[in-house]
């Protein structure tokens, strides 16, 4: 039997060498090695068991056991009782409980039994055992009892801090993989944790996030929106759907609504402050476009109106005019230059009378129906639409129509509002006083038309090429354009069987071609 000093020099040798980074099997052979040290002569089996359903895991033993008694957990009442443990219901049919101590092993002639405990389940059992002829001495099973529940607890321990790193690992991954962005601060307010999707919102490396005062990198409205949030948080009081612009890395900024949450210590304590947010940008940008959209709609009824109580008077000016420059010319006493105004008149006069008629009819929702139209009449009239646009930037308008191609068929609104698009894209990409707008059009191999539109700007870089088609995508800036415009014409042309296609090089301009066809079969050109 091991003196008071041994038996305490093993102890602390054993709190040393037992960490909770070890695995059961290392903490088992640690112990056993120890005890066959400290009790040379006796034979120790260790069986580990799932506390949940009273398995059997992993049996050690220092010597060979009975072939019956391998895979057999037992326990004595005894043992129970003096422990104050009691066998699951769930383990009743895998622990068996005995009245007496039956031995384990082979050369085993007595001994006794320690039920290793986790909580209120059981996690193992520690058996003691003597051979033929050894007299167990008398303070073996209190020393023995005590080692064996300190290697219950090292096994605790262990498994505790397995399953806490096992759950910090899981929750960590589970948060960095979450489709939502998330964010974590501290107390002092710098950044703890960045998840994926908040870097791919943002567009900064983690270490630019990680360690860096949050509230800092808001712009300052920002920071005022959020810093209540954040103060009600560390007092305990979660913050749902509170909206503000979360920075980008390129400058630009991204709506975002933001839910706030406190992050306990295990003391209950306050330290730290989740943060979870919601991309809400395209959802604004889309409202927005929405109510400037009704906008539109309703200053196109206010035109339409306009254009109404204008086309009374217009109609009298030019009717009278019209009178008035006849009877002049026929007056040979006239003043030619009274005759040569009146001809002006007369013609701004049909002008405004012309262009107000297709105003209303380009604004109003298409009724039309397919016909056979010439497509240079359709260039021509999107060209008089954006007369102002191109009057403004300065640009020349060239014109090669080849006026032999067949008649397409289409609904002529339809195609003016691609190439009144198409147009004032070019116009807005040409440079004031010195751009040139180029309208061609050409026969192709397959008996359709080709419609060229190429302007002198400064092109579309090579990765937008990709995306102009998509809806809500644009390339003239934030408040500048709706990204919907070339969205609609790539549609229009799909549902007239076309094709549009673009080609363009920084600072050399940009083409776009629209193929159509020109069938005779109304019923195979164009699709309802």
């Amino acid at each position: 039997m091991p003196s008071p000093n041994e038996l305490l020099e093993a102890v602390l040798e054993l709190s040393r060498e037992v960490t909770v980074d070890l695995h059961a099997e290392q903490v088992v052979h640690a112990y056993i090695r120890r005890l066959q040290a400290l009790f040379p002569g006796r034979l120790f089996c260790v069986r580990l068991l799932d506390p949940e359903n009273g398995d059997q895991t992993s049996v050690y033993a220092t010597g060979r056991l009975a072939p019956d008694r391998r895979d057999r957990v037992e326990l004595t009442e005894e043992a129970l009782d003096r422990h104050g443990v009691s066998v699951p219901p769930g383990a009743a049919g895998r622990i068996s409980i005995s009245g007496a101590y039956h031995p384990t092993f082979r050369d085993g002639a007595t001994g006794f039994d320690i039920p290793m405990a986790d909580g209120e389940r059981i996690a193992g059992v520690v058996t003691v055992e003597y051979t033929h002829g050894v007299e167990p001495p008398i303070d073996d099973r209190p020393l023995l009892v005590q080692l064996a529940l300190q290697l219950g607890s090292a096994l605790r321990n262990a498994r505790l801090h397995r399953e806490s790193i096992y759950w910090r690992d899981y929750l960590g991954k589970l948060l960095d993989n979450a489709n939502a962005p998330i964010a974590v601060m501290d107390r002092d307010g710098m950044v703890s944790f960045a998840n994926r999707a908040l870097l791919t919102l943002t567009a900064f490396k983690r270490e630019e996030l990680v360690g860096k005062d949050w509230m800092g990198l808001l712009a300052e409205p920002e920071r005022r929106r959020l810093l209540p949030v954040y103060i009600s948080a560390l007092r305990g009081e979660p913050s749902t759907n509170v909206e503000l612009k979360l920075p980008r890395r390129d400058g630009s900024h991204a709506q975002v609504a933001v839910n706030a949450a406190s992050i306990l210590s295990p003391d209950g304590d306050v330290e730290g402050v989740i943060y979870i947010f919601r991309d809400v940008t395209e959802i604004r940008e889309l409202e927005g476009q929405v109510i400037h959209a009704e906008k539109l709609a309703t200053l196109g009824q206010m035109a339409a109106g306009v254009v109404h109580e204008l086309n009374n008077p217009l109609t009298s000016i030019s009717a009278y005019g019209d009178y008035l420059q006849k009877k002049f010319e026929n007056d040979p006493g006239a003043d030619p230059g009274d005759v040569e105004k009146l001809r002006r008149i007369v013609s701004a006069a049909g002008r405004i009378l012309n262009f107000s008629r297709d105003l209303v009819t380009y604004a109003r929702p298409s009724t039309e129906t397919p016909v056979h139209t010439d497509v240079h009449e359709i260039l021509d009239q999107a060209v008089v639409f954006c007369e102002h646009l191109i009057d403004e930037t300065g640009a020349v308008v060239e014109k090669a129509y080849d006026r032999s191609l067949p008649p397409v068929y289409a609904v002529k609104g339809q195609l003016v509002q691609v190439f009144v698009n198409l147009v004032t894209n070019a116009c807005h990409a040409m440079p004031l006083g010195a751009g040139h707008l180029h309208l061609e059009t050409s026969a192709t191999d397959g008996g359709g038309l080709l419609v060229r539109v190429t302007d002198s700007g400064k092109g579309i870089p090579e990765p937008d090429l990709l995306r102009i088609f998509e809806p809500f995508f644009s390339t003239k800036g934030e408040g500048k354009g709706t990204g919907l415009g070339l969205s609609i014409v790539k549609n229009i042309v799909e549902q007239h069987r076309g094709n549009i296609s673009v080609h363009s090089e920084v600072g050399n301009g940009t083409s776009f071609e629209i193929e159509l066809l020109g069938r005779a079969d109304p019923r195979d050109s164009v699709r309802p």
